[in-house]
């Protein structure tokens, strides 16, 4: 395959790291092989003169669809995780998802939540198409899922966080810390090449296996320094400002509302294996150690 000769001048070049797959790198990468577009950045002008039958969209945040209603509009088909297909189709979903369902202020939702919900045409696990596989790789959301191409590129999204965007996010969006640590493990076990996450840069196999070593040991980490706070029983708002606070997140209403989510996930984790507890106090939800 080609790079089309047609493209306008201001159009982001992609990179072809492997036969017949290339990478659009952007805010959020994007990867094209064979008329199928894997997530897309968030301008639809990019992929100009590439033909698309189809997007493969990973899981329900907006940075990863961010062109996909546009794209559906010029005929392309939106496929998703089915977990995921009442987030691509209304981000109001995710929204509402992270405040119990309440309606916040715009001022505290993160702009990687807001976008244009896209009508998905069809189900990842029911997609057969263009030598690529859909491998389920949940813990970030439900239904996250990465691709892997026919040339052993995989395309992770937010599975897998490298050790510099560690410096950027010290306390990486999780919904299930336990499920992200075992899509980290079905990562290790497969036969790839290349690995695309959704931010930051295309990697070989060997510098991809030690950002997943590495994306697990501070996993590990936050959970005992969790563990160590609670030996003194915390409220859900104490545990939330502590593992915050390692982390040096700054005190603002994004931030913050990303940081609920992860640490109230990390907390579920604790009582799941026995190491911590949850009771009410005063009208307040508190944690300790068992």
């Amino acid at each position: 395959m080609d790079v089309p000769t047609d493209r306008p001048d201001t159009a982001v070049q992609p990179r072809r790291l492997a036969g017949d797959t290339f990478v659009f790198e952007s805010i959020t990468n994007s990867g094209y092989t064979n008329g199928v577009l894997i997530d897309t950045g968030p301008e639809p002008e990019a992929y100009a003169g590439w033909p698309i039958s189809d997007v493969l969209i990973t899981h329900g945040h907006a940075d990863h669809f961010s062109s996909a209603a546009a794209l559906r509009r010029g005929g392309a088909r939106i496929i998703a995780p089915r977990e995921e297909v009442s987030l691509v189709e209304n981000p109001e979903v995710n929204i509402r998802g992270m405040f119990s369902w309440a309606r916040p202020s715009d001022a505290m939702v993160t702009k990687l939540f807001r976008g244009d919900g896209a009508k998905v045409d069809g189900y990842a696990d029911e997609w057969k198409g263009a030598g690529i596989d859909g491998i389920p790789l949940p813990g970030h959301t439900l239904g996250h899922s990465g691709y892997l191409t026919a040339d052993g590129v995989l395309f992770s999204a937010d599975a897998v966080y490298q050790r510099a965007m560690w410096q950027r996010h010290p306390l990486p969006y999780a919904i299930d810390p336990g499920l992200v640590a075992s899509s980290l493990s079905v990562i290790e076990s497969l036969d790839f090449d290349w690995l695309v996450p959704g931010h930051g840069v295309p990697t070989g196999r060997e510098e991809a296996l030690l950002d997943i070593a590495h994306h697990r040991e501070r996993m590990e980490a936050i959970s005992a320094s969790l563990l160590a706070h609670l030996a003194e029983p915390l409220t859900t708002e104490q545990a939330i400002a502590a593992l915050s606070r390692d982390a040096g997140l700054s005190d603002n209403a994004p931030e913050y509302w990303l940081a609920v989510t992860t640490v109230k996930a990390y907390l579920s984790d604790l009582v799941r294996e026995g190491s911590a507890e949850f009771f009410v106090r005063d009208h307040a939800g508190w944690w300790r150690t068992v």
